[in-house]
């Protein structure tokens, strides 16, 4: 039997990177200049914590779901990025729990609905994946249309 799991995206749902996304509308970046600078700040210490998903996940945790973050930040910013979560879970549970962590490929242009779908399929044979949690309509989408139940992440 395989192990329940639930997908759950980091920017807009774990981490509020939205001011990150203000600040490059402001200075007119776009293209790699764009994605450099995200990548640079995406982990500062501004970035916000959702404490209230970190509970969420928490308890599906500890009924032993395992928790996948997949994303589309790229891999690069791999080493970063677990340790902002690994962060915000010493700080927001009660119990440290591991996760599994899947970042865009370097130098994938796919749009993040593809490549979260693509991954969809390769985790669905291994774990039987029981809900997603995302912030964008067309990865919520994607989900519902895999016949995933879905939380949409308001902020």
């Amino acid at each position: 039997m395989k192990q329940k799991a639930i997908i759950c995206d980091i920017d807009g749902v774990l981490l509020d990177t939205s001011h990150i996304f203000e600040r490059i509308e402001k200075a007119g970046l776009t293209g790699d200049e764009m994605w450099d600078f995200f990548n640079r700040h995406a982990n500062d210490y501004d970035v916000e914590v959702d404490s209230r998903i970190v509970e969420l996940l928490e308890a599906f945790a500890n009924q032993g779901f395992r928790i996948i973050f997949l994303t589309a930040r790229s891999i690069e910013i791999e080493k970063q990025t677990r340790a902002k979560i690994e962060l915000a879970i010493a700080r927001f549970s009660e119990s440290i729990f591991d996760f599994l962590l899947i970042m865009r490929p370097s130098r994938n242009t796919d749009s993040a609905e593809k490549m979260k779908e693509s991954w969809l399929q390769l985790l669905r044979q291994k774990y039987n994946v029981m809900f997603a949690i995302d912030d964008d309509d067309k990865n919520c989408e994607m989900f519902a249309k895999n016949n995933l139940l879905v939380m949409k992440s308001l902020k």
